[in-house]
């Protein structure tokens, strides 16, 4: 019976598909919030004790923050000629697409939960820029990352929509962290249809 084979094999895509979640959000912190600089978390504390001690300069950077939706994206969008501002729109959009991969493939939600997801995960990069006093607060930035989180969720429902979360054949209780989920991830890989 191949079904064992097949559960083992999907069990192990998964972990590594979990540890290239982990790999993908460390060069994330890396992008946003060191600039492609070293990550320290040394480094990140003396951020937050000297936020802590002149909160004035948190404060400043809020009150620096783009909060009008579509504000960054329209000037980018009339600035494309400008390499910087090609890479801001685009870049934001690209950066997240592996999110909604990874969603995709190991959270077993739907639309709204990938959307959901991948604006938390921008969200928290946002507030760590004005908090670690590392970057500025963009709203824009929180839609281009929803919408590259979506992208890559929708690319991953297209191409495997067996081994997607959301993707055809799994309901409620039959995502991919569930036994059932495995099982069916496992019929996929054995060529055949998911059975309970």
């Amino acid at each position: 019976m191949t079904t064992r084979p097949a559960a083992s094999l999907a069990l192990a895509m998964r972990f590594g598909a979990a540890m290239l979640l982990i790999c993908y959000l460390y060069v994330l912190v890396k992008i946003i919030l060191f600039k492609f600089g070293q990550v320290s978390v040394l480094f990140l504390g003396r951020q937050l004790i000297g936020a802590l001690e002149r909160p004035g300069n948190m404060l400043y950077r809020w009150h620096a923050a783009n909060l009008t939706p579509f504000r960054s994206i329209s000037m980018y969008l009339e600035r494309l000629d400008r390499p910087y501002d090609i890479v801001n729109l685009f870049g934001n959009i690209a950066l997240f697409v592996p999110l909604g991969v990874f969603v995709a493939l190991l959270a077993g939600c739907g639309w709204r939960g990938a959307a959901i997801r991948a604006f938390g995960v921008s969200l928290a990069l946002e507030c760590a820029q004005i908090v670690f006093m590392m970057g500025s607060f963009d709203v824009d930035d929180l839609i281009l990352n929803t919408l590259g989180g979506l992208v890559g969720y929708g690319m991953c429902r297209m191409l495997a929509p067996g081994l997607s979360g959301g993707g055809a054949g799994l309901g409620p209780g039959e995502g991919p962290g569930t036994s059932r989920g495995v099982r069916q991830e496992a019929a996929i890989l054995d060529g055949g249809a998911g059975n309970g």
